[in-house]
């Protein structure tokens, strides 16, 4: 736990070390060539949009290209070994999940870096919980009527995108909370995931809300809660865990950019305010909303905070749950 926490301040340290050594012209003169943003998932998903409207604005406002490298596989840590390799120059960024930054040395054990020492954060992009989803042929309405019933002795089985994803852990949390049992069956991303929701395949899951949407507008599902603190915009008719009788059940995932540690702090600095004011602009926040993502950005120490809150709070999940990725 201690050597993780200090993984991040040693990084924060080293990079403001680093910012010292390195003067500000650095940060003007970048970038001077194409700037890939790695994304660990393949197109399609959250992380591709979020990845587009962040490359469109860096591309006008800095006057380089900023071009999306997807590099799927390993459950996204292939793309995070990429980036724990390459040069820190500010040319390889990584747009990374919560999973791949947060739990991955919970939930991997022959992983070959670290994330605490091998990234070094820029910015939150966006944050957005997760919705309590069911099939539409189960007899249930309700959060209460769906508890009932999986204490019944009925089996059920409940599907993510993949192990140690948000969608995941917050249906490993609920069965503690709530205190049924139910298979968990990981698909190979979103896509898999989405038809087995439709197929009635697994009978329930937590999903992002863009996703949950389209389910329910289909007649595929039915929308039992959100685990936001508060209620969520999109989802207005929605209770939050918190009102159906679990207090304290909030679970966001989000997505971040991060840099190869030891990036030179004026271009992590510069990155970190140009999202900030891109991810304001009205069309940009528009583009995101419109999937269903909630624009939220970060300075860098707040984003290490982040990740060790994250890495906190779920891996406790995963260690209870003993769950393994290989």
């Amino acid at each position: 736990m201690h050597r993780l926490r200090f993984g991040w301040a040693a990084g924060l340290i080293l990079a403001a070390l680093v910012a010292g050594a390195v003067p500000a012209a650095a940060a003007d003169a970048y970038p001077s060539r194409p700037v890939r943003v790695l994304v660990g998932y393949p197109p399609g998903g959250p992380a591709d949009i979020i990845g587009r409207v962040l490359c469109d604005h860096l591309t006008t406002a800095l006057g380089a290209p900023f071009y999306l490298e997807a590099k799927p596989g390993a459950a996204g840590n292939l793309a995070g070994e990429i980036l724990a390799n390459a040069p820190p120059d500010g040319y390889t960024l990584y747009l990374v999940g919560l999973g791949n930054a947060a739990v991955a040395r919970d939930l991997y054990g022959n992983l070959s870096y670290d994330p605490a020492t091998a990234y070094a954060p820029i910015t939150l992009l966006v944050r957005l919980p997760v919705v309590l989803e069911v099939n539409a042929k189960l007899p249930v309405a309700s959060y209460a009527a769906f508890i009932a019933y999986a204490k019944s002795g009925v089996q059920l089985d409940y599907g993510s995108p993949g192990i140690g994803t948000m969608v995941h852990l917050a249906g490993e949390l609920l069965k503690m909370r709530a205190g049924f049992k139910s298979e968990h069956i990981a698909y190979r991303g979103t896509g898999p995931f989405t038809n087995a929701m439709m197929q009635n395949e697994v009978q329930w899951a937590f999903d992002v809300p863009n996703a949950a949407m389209t389910l329910r507008q289909g007649g595929f599902v039915t929308l039992l809660a959100v685990t936001s603190a508060t209620r969520y915009p999109s989802f207005p008719d929605l209770p939050t865990m918190q009102e159906v009788g679990l207090p304290g059940f909030v679970a966001t995932t989000w997505f971040a950019l991060v840099a190869p540690a030891a990036t030179p702090r004026p271009i992590i600095d510069r990155l970190s305010a140009e999202v900030a004011r891109g991810f304001k602009i009205p069309k940009h926040a528009e583009r995101l909303r419109n999937a269903g993502l909630d624009p939220a950005t970060s300075t860098p120490e707040e984003t290490a905070t982040i990740f060790e809150e994250a890495r906190q709070t779920w891996g406790a999940v995963i260690r209870a749950n003993h769950i393994r990725a290989e």
